[in-house]
């Protein structure tokens, strides 16, 4: 595992030093995939490691990685290697056409992998506290990301970015201060009385009040940065302002870096309160849900509405953790997966008519299928996928979780979602479909090149897969990723 590890960050540390020395962006570009590729290695020998241990737990020292753990290194590995690929051609346009100066280019790619490894050391650590640096990390390094253009609508979201996730992040500090608090006399060792294993083992001792305190702090701290209304206002600025390349990554991994404390502290807060943080899960679940819905609908901006979609789908999930079965985990866990897959794809396609038409105003655009049917036809699907049509992976993830709540008794919650999961529906269709069709007097065409088209080829045929066949050691991993969330493992 040391191995895998050393090869992994050893892959974007050679790699920012080649971009910061070297000036040629074919060579930035090509370090960049190759890195990306490697930590597609890496990740594979961890969880070759992993399985020949018998509780499937690497825990050296510092480091422990678990099914959650290698989950989400898992999704960052493919996702990352997605999102370099499009910068190449992406991010050269911009240079070509003067969007932005070499010097910046040079940044960008410096940035990006120093945000990429970052996030792979938050799913890496054991204790609390480190990965509560750890995302505080992510928010600092891709604030440079939010704020690349440096214009006045770039900049502005950069600095509320900035300002609501610290906030956010600070009221977790307190929430895990308090955690530690409820350690005291429970557990001996100090220095490792916020590792997880250590904090779940000995849950049942630790003082009932202050944890009920720390659970609401450590998910509405950790949920600003996840994106949960009401906290969620820096997202859609943050998302709509980035780099189309940066805007993917931020929707499909850097929200779940986040996610991942929250559910953390979630088996932990469930072994001491069963019951408690699945309702203030629920609560902000069915919240986020509804304010999504409601903006999607009014949306008038391309990256703004995908922005939104990012917020229903955090809902949708904390629903499923918040229903707290095996089943409605199970589809909460999928969706974070369908939705990570699927939601690069649609900002990718944003992208490559962003810069076609110079707008992202959806009513100035139309006629996309008639002048980039490739970006047209990735459009289409990716924003049936994302609502959930059959028989892609999305489907499969909400499915489950409504399912599990009619089955759980929770037949309101099923009712609101199903509604709220309709108007997201009608949203989509309304904006996404007039831009297609129609016909426009602009000289725009597809973007050329098939590096810029491979990772909407890969994730489309990703999602269509999972959606439609899951090999059974996937589906292992996934049942028993499930059962240790729900505390049943």
């Amino acid at each position: 595992m040391m191995e895998a590890g050393f090869l992994l960050f050893g892959a974007y540390l050679i790699t920012i030093a080649v971009c910061f020395f070297f000036k040629d962006r074919r060579v930035m570009s090509a370090v960049s995939i190759i890195a990306a590729c490697v930590a597609i290695v890496s990740v594979l020998l961890i969880l070759n490691d992993m399985r020949s241990t018998t509780d499937f737990i690497i825990d050296m020292g510092p480091i422990y990685i678990d099914r959650v753990s290698l989950f989400f290194m898992s999704l960052i590995s493919f996702v990352a290697l997605m999102a370099i690929l499009y910068s190449r051609g992406y991010m050269w346009y911009e240079a070509d056409e003067g969007a932005i100066r070499f010097d910046e280019l040079r940044k960008y790619y410096i940035v990006i992998n120093t945000f990429i490894m970052v996030m792979y050391m938050t799913f890496m650590v054991k204790s609390l506290a480190v990965i509560w640096v750890c995302v505080g990390a992510t928010t600092l390094v891709s604030t440079f990301l939010v704020g690349f253009y440096r214009n006045d609508h770039s900049t502005e979201a950069a600095w509320k970015y900035m300002m609501l996730c610290s906030v956010g992040i600070t009221i977790a500090l307190i929430g895990i201060m308090l955690t530690y608090a409820a350690t005291i006399g429970v557990i001996g060792d100090e220095d490792t009385a916020l590792d997880w294993p250590i904090l779940y083992a000995y849950a049942a001792g630790l003082d009932p009040s202050l944890m009920k305190m720390a659970t609401v702090l450590v998910i509405i701290g950790f949920g600003t940065k996840v994106g949960f209304a009401p906290m969620h206002t820096w997202l859609p600025d943050a998302h709509s302002q980035a780099p189309t390349p940066v805007s993917g990554m931020l929707s499909a991994v850097l929200l779940n870096c986040a996610f991942y404390a929250v559910i953390r502290f979630y088996m932990i807060s469930e072994a001491v309160l069963p019951g408690f943080a699945k309702n203030v899960l629920l609560i902000f679940g069915i919240l986020s849900l509804f304010v999504a819905a409601c903006f999607i609908v009014v949306s008038r901006d391309i990256k703004r509405m995908l922005a939104y979609s990012s917020i229903e789908n955090m809902g949708l999930i904390a629903i499923g953790l918040g229903i707290g079965t095996e089943l409605a985990i199970f589809g909460a866990m999928f969706q974070m997966m369908a939705h990570s897959v699927t939601k690069p794809l649609l900002f990718f396609s944003a992208g490559n008519i962003v810069q076609q038409y110079d707008t992202r105003n959806m009513q100035s655009i139309t006629g996309v299928r008639e002048k980039m049917p490739f970006t047209a036809f990735m459009m289409g699907a990716g924003a049936l996928i994302i609502v959930g049509v059959p028989p892609f992976s999305v489907f499969v993830g909400e499915f489950c979780i409504i399912m599990a709540s009619v089955s759980a008794g929770a037949y309101a919650v099923a009712a609101i979602s199903v509604s709220l999961l309709a108007i997201v529906f009608a949203g989509f269709v309304m904006h996404v479909f007039p831009m297609l069709s129609g016909h426009t007097d602009r000289d725009v065409s597809d973007p050329k090149g098939r590096i810029r088209a491979l990772p909407f080829m890969m994730m489309f045929v990703t999602t269509l897969i999972l959606g439609l066949f899951m090999p059974e050691q996937m589906s292992a991993f996934m049942n028993d990723l499930a059962s240790q969330i729900g505390g049943m493992l």
